[in-house]
Parts: structure tokens; C-alpha cells; sequence
């Protein structure tokens, strides 16, 4: 019973964290305190992500750690309170945060992370901060909306940090004394105050000259920070303070994804034609043959009717497991980008999606289970046990056994993204008190409900299988599969992946659903045409080579992941595993879903196309 308590309060809390977090509801009194955050230590170049308080500012055992949830954890995206005041709509100049004694060691740590390019990502209300940018030759500033404040700069050999900040705070006036906050910017200056005595503006009319100090070298020893509040109004509303975030080719991405959709279509357009028409047409023939009692002077797909249902020749379990595991995977996508595309899910928080994933995996382990003993017992599985046991080992075991790699190396590099045990803990309650038994149950109930019935019975003895051409093997057409497959999604996963591994923020959930439903209808179609050609030259098994053919598409994904990975420009070993072991498990979930729903689609054809030929 303590077991059953604990199980439900740990899914109520996850699901009441998502639901505060994705409500658009900020308003602040005259006067009352905003907290400014600090969330993770991100770089392109360095991928592992690290916690504030690795920098060692002003005591970092005064940071509080803000809530988080489980999805908060398992990216990195921790946040922690500082200790910089603002009271809303009240500008404050110079203040002195503290003065901080460096070591050695800390100065060592904040100059590799200034040269991997690490950037603060700051937040108020979870809103993060744009990037107020200072031209010293023009004296102009331009403003840059992505995720993170710079640590610091190289100039000429010398590390300088970023030792004072303007905060600038935009304020859409709601009622009296009332503001939401629409708008946060930051000014990262360097000065070398030279003491502990601030040499910052101390009013309006001189913080420009906060600009034309020396900066402050990273060096060992006392060095003061400072930080200004300024607050302006704006007439942006709370619902879109997140356009500015948007990137300004936004109307590149609509081209770009309506161009690649409308060929897509065209070319499911022309297969299911061609297909089409020579189905009618052997139809007919054959029909007409059996009808006159013809003899059959070619081999064609009509004449296999007793051996196309027949199970697979090798590691049916395996099949089978992996086509529940597959289900599992697709329903939870689906499911998680139906709420997203409803807006549930909000930029303010980008591990909701996670969050939100996780509890789909949980429950959608019904339905896995049950199409895994569907299959099983139609291809003369006897024991339902066995296969439920190996789908519910056989994805989260791979998944636990690549994230404790990962996890090592993270927990070696201090990144604030390594899991702790209880977190882990948390995990693997929800996988023993709810995905395991509900794969169970669902394999129960598949197993003992009514067999799947085919038009045609299965011969006793196989069918010899004859010679076909080798274009029609699946070791050449995997690569011409795959790519028209990748073709689909290439620009929606090149923007996914910016998301992931550059920080961007992604809001386009319509394309991303878009794109992943023509995704997989078009590996469908494709899985579709490659059976049925090998049908047509008397090779009826189309099982395991509709599971490689629907994922064949990860090949590219592989490829472009590893252009990708040089792209990025890590340098050092940690990151490269970490990128890799995280790209090994998204190509893994894409082989299980568009592998497990070619071959459900091809079983749904064969149905269909040898229910229309006529009995000998």
C-alpha cells in the first residue's frame, strides 16, 4: 500500500509541476522582489552542461537551487536563485553583489570555460535573457535574442570576465502598481574597479560611461561585482514577449518545409498510382486465370498466397518485442506533440516535453503490450511471458545501460545534467509500479484475445524462393529508401538539432508534427513498395526486411549526425560521448518506430491485397 501511495504521488507531482509551468500567469506588485535566475552553464562547443555554481561567484552556498522537475534534471536545465535584488519598477545603479576572492583553481576553471564558450543563461519569470551587445569601434549596441550571457572575452592573450551587469527589465503596465514582465536584457561590461570600491555610474545620466573603463583581467585574487537595474516600459503584451525569441528566418523555415511537403506528397502521390494499377491489373488476371482454370506460366506475387502469412524465418520473439516497443514509442510521440501542438507545452519550460514523454512511455505500455503478443501468438508464439518479459527489458535496458555511460562521464565532469541515485530511483519506480505491469497486462490480454485472421492459409512445406535482381535487395535499396525517408524531416530535424545542442529555442510544433506524420506514412508507402516488388519475384519473406527498409532512414540520420558533431567543433572526449550516446539513443527510437510500423503496415496490406484473389 506505501508502495501503491508512493507510486501515485510521485506521478501527481510530475504532472502538477508540468501544469504550474505552463501557465502564462506573471504579474508584480510596485516594488515587490523578482527573482533573477541562473540556469545552466551551455555551450555549443562544449555540449556537457554545468551547474552556476561551478563559476565559485560571490559564495555560491548562497545560491538557492530553485524547484525543478524530473525532465528539469534529466536536461540540465537546473535553475538557481541569485543574490541580486530588483524590486519591480524601481532602478537601482551600482550595486556592489560582493567581493569575491578567486583561487587558482576557480580561475582556471572560468578561463577554459570562457575559451569552450560557455554562456549563462539567465531568467527572470522564465524569460531568458537577450544579449545587449557593445560595439567599441561604431558605440552602438544591437540586441540578440538567444539563450545566454557570455562569461567573459580573450583579448589579445588576456581573459577578461564580465564583472558588472545591466540588467534592463521591460515592464507591460497592467493595472496601477501592477506590471507583467514582457522583456529582459542584459549588458554584460568588464571593469576594473581596482579596488573595493565601485567605480560604476551611479545614476542615469552617467551609465554610459560604464563603457569606457578598463576592463577587469580574470586573475587571481579579489575582484568586485557589480550589477545596475534598469526598468522601461513596453507595449508588448505577456502573450507575446516570446515573439522577439523567434528567429528572423522563420519565413525561410515555413519555405523550406512547404516546398519539402508538397514533394513528398507528389511522390506518395505517384507510388500509391503505380501501385495501385498493378495491383488492379494482377488482380484481374489472376482472377480470371482461376476462374477459366488456367495454368500459371509465370511466378507472381498472386501465387505465394501459402507462404507470404508464414512467420518469420529467424527470431520471431524478437520481432515481436520489438514491434511493441515500437507502438510504445509511436503513441508516446504522438500523444506528447498532440499536446504541444494545443500549446500545453510553452517555451518557459522546454523539459515539460520530457516531463510529458516520460508519463507517455509509462502508459502507453498497454498497447505495446498488446500488439507484442498479437504478433507473437499469430506467428505461433506459445508463451505470452516471454514476450512481454523481453518488451519490457528489451528498450528501457538499452536505454539505462547507454545513460549510465553517459552518466558516469557527467558525474567525472561535475555537469549539473548527471542523475543523481534517487533520481534514478524516480525512474525506476515508474518503470517497475507502471510501464512493466502494464505491459503485462496488455500482453495478457493480446495473447489470449481472438487470433488475427488472414485470407489465405499457410502451406505446410515452404516455397522454394527463386533468383531476383540484386536492385531489388535490401542491401542496395536501404540507402535509396532511406534517403528519400530522411528527405522528409531533413529540415525539421536540422532545427531540432540546433535546439538541442545550440540552445535555440524551438516553437514551431505544428511543422514538427507535420513532418513527423508525413515521416511516417511516407516510410510506410516506401516499406510498402519494396514488398511488394519482392512479392512479385516469389520472395515472401517481407518481415524482417520491412523492419529494415521502414528504418532505413536512420543511415542518414547517422551520417548527419556525425557532419553535425564537426560542426559543433568539441574538442575534448567527454562531450564526444555524451553527443554520441545521446544521438545513438535518438537514432535508436527512430529504428524502433519506423521498423515496427512498416512492418504493421505491409501485414495490413497483405491482408488487404490477397483478400481481393479468389480462392483455387
Amino acid at each position: 500500500m506505501a508502495k501503491r501511495q508512493f507510486f501515485i504521488s510521485l506521478i501527481l507531482c510530475q504532472v502538477a509541476l508540468i501544469l504550474s509551468n505552463s501557465i502564462f500567469d506573471y504579474s508584480h506588485d510596485q516594488g515587490e522582489p523578482l527573482s533573477i535566475q541562473a540556469g545552466s552553464l551551455s555551450s555549443r562547443k562544449g555540449i556537457i552542461p554545468y551547474g552556476y555554481t561551478k563559476l565559485k561567484i560571490c559564495d555560491s552556498q548562497k545560491v538557492i537551487k530553485a524547484e525543478d522537475t524530473l525532465g528539469e534534471i534529466l536536461t540540465g536545465e537546473v535553475l538557481y536563485t541569485t543574490d541580486y535584488i530588483a524590486n519591480t519598477n524601481e532602478d537601482e545603479y551600482c550595486q556592489v553583489l560582493c567581493y569575491n576572492n578567486f583561487s587558482e583553481k576557480t580561475v582556471n576553471t572560468i578561463k577554459k570555460l570562457i575559451k569552450r564558450r560557455y554562456f549563462t543563461n539567465w531568467i527572470i519569470d522564465r524569460l531568458p535573457a537577450g544579449l545587449i551587445m557593445y560595439n567599441k569601434d561604431t558605440k552602438q549596441t544591437s540586441l540578440k535574442y538567444f539563450n545566454g550571457i557570455p562569461l567573459g572575452y580573450i583579448e589579445n592573450g588576456v581573459t577578461y570576465i564580465y564583472n558588472h551587469y545591466q540588467f534592463h527589465i521591460l515592464l507591460n503596465k497592467v493595472e496601477d502598481e501592477t506590471f507583467n514582465v514582457v522583456g529582459f536584457h542584459i549588458l554584460p561590461i568588464s571593469i576594473n574597479h581596482g579596488g573595493d570600491q565601485a567605480k560604476c555610474a551611479k545614476d542615469e545620466k552617467d551609465v554610459l560611461t560604464n563603457l569606457e573603463h578598463e576592463p577587469q583581467p580574470l586573475v587571481e585574487g579579489n575582484i568586485l561585482f557589480t550589477y545596475d537595474v534598469i526598468y522601461e516600459y513596453s507595449d508588448i503584451t505577456l502573450a507575446s514577449r516570446w515573439d522577439h525569441y523567434k528567429t528572423a528566418r522563420t519565413g525561410i523555415h515555413w519555405a523550406g518545409v512547404i516546398v519539402s511537403e508538397v514533394i513528398i506528397v507528389a511522390i506518395s502521390i505517384i507510388i500509391i498510382t503505380i501501385l495501385c494499377r498493378n495491383l488492379k491489373r494482377d488482380i484481374r488476371t489472376y482472377n480470371d486465370r482461376v476462374s477459366n482454370l488456367e495454368e500459371f506460366d509465370e511466378y507472381d506475387w498472386t501465387q505465394i498466397s501459402g507462404d507470404v502469412f508464414r512467420p518469420p524465418a529467424v527470431n520471431v520473439l524478437l520481432l515481436c518485442s520489438i514491434l511493441g516497443t515500437g507502438v510504445q514509442l509511436f503513441l508516446m510521440i504522438v500523444a506528447t506533440l498532440f499536446f504541444g501542438l494545443f500549446g500545453f507545452m510553452n517555451p518557459e519550460q522546454r523539459s515539460n516535453i520530457l516531463n510529458i514523454g516520460i508519463l507517455f512511455f509509462c502508459f502507453m505500455g498497454l498497447p505495446g503490450g498488446y500488439i507484442a503478443a498479437l504478433f507473437y501468438r499469430f506467428w505461433g508464439g506459445v508463451n505470452w511471458l516471454r514476450v512481454s518479459l523481453l518488451t519490457s527489458f528489451l528498450f528501457p535496458g538499452t536505454l539505462i545501460f547507454g545513460y549510465i555511460i553517459v552518466n558516469i562521464l557527467l558525474v567525472i565532469e561535475k555537469s549539473n545534467a548527471a542523475v543523481s541515485f534517487y533520481d534514478i530511483l524516480s525512474l525506476f519506480v515508474l518503470w517497475i509500479f507502471c510501464t512493466f505491469p502494464l505491459i503485462l497486462i496488455g500482453s495478457f490480454f493480446g495473447f489470449k484475445s481472438k487470433r488475427m485472421n488472414v485470407p489465405c492459409d499457410i502451406n505446410r512445406i515452404p516455397s522454394a524462393i527463386p533468383e531476383k535482381p540484386c536492385y531489388l535487395h535490401y542491401k542496395y535499396t536501404t540507402f535509396v529508401t532511406g534517403f528519400i525517408g530522411f528527405a522528409t524531416i531533413f529540415i525539421e530535424f536540422n532545427y531540432v538539432m540546433s535546439a538541442l545542442w545550440t540552445h535555440k529555442i524551438y516553437f514551431m510544433a505544428t511543422f514538427i508534427w507535420i513532418s513527423f506524420l508525413l515521416f511516417v506514412i511516407v516510410v510506410g508507402e516506401i516499406a510498402i513498395l519494396f514488398v511488394f516488388l519482392n512479392l512479385t519475384r516469389g520472395d515472401y519473406n517481407w518481415a524482417w526486411k520491412s523492419f529494415i527498409m521502414g528504418s532505413s532512414p536512420v543511415i542518414y540520420i547517422v551520417i548527419y549526425s556525425v557532419l553535425y558533431f564537426f560542426y559543433l567543433n568539441v574538442s575534448h572526449l567527454s562531450a564526444l560521448i555524451v553527443y554520441f550516446g545521446m544521438m545513438g539513443l535518438v537514432s535508436a527510437i527512430i529504428t524502433f518506430i519506423c521498423g515496427s510500423l512498416a512492418v504493421i503496415f505491409n501485414f495490413v496490406f497483405l491482408k488487404i491485397i490477397y483478400s481481393k484473389i479468389r480462392k483455387d
